[in-house]
């Protein structure tokens, strides 16, 4: 009797208490499209979907590509 009434799971631990699955914190959710952008010369790239920006360097200078927004 996990709640001392008997029944049920306990206070807090139903499907709608506030603690269900949710957006990371940080991450910009800027969806499919857009570009990476390079933060040393500007070089600008379109993003591929599936691959974050940051792995891919510039084809320019060789740094590590971030998103743009």
């Amino acid at each position: 009797m996990p709640n001392g009434k008997g029944f049920g799971q306990g206070p807090g631990t139903g499907p709608r208490t506030g603690r269900g699955r949710g957006r990371q914190p940080g991450g910009f959710g800027l969806g499919p499209g857009g570009d990476c952008v390079c933060p040393e010369c500007g070089t600008r790239v379109p993003h591929q979907r599936g691959i974050p920006c940051y792995e891919h360097r510039c084809p320019k200078c060789g740094q590590a590509m971030s998103r743009g927004r």
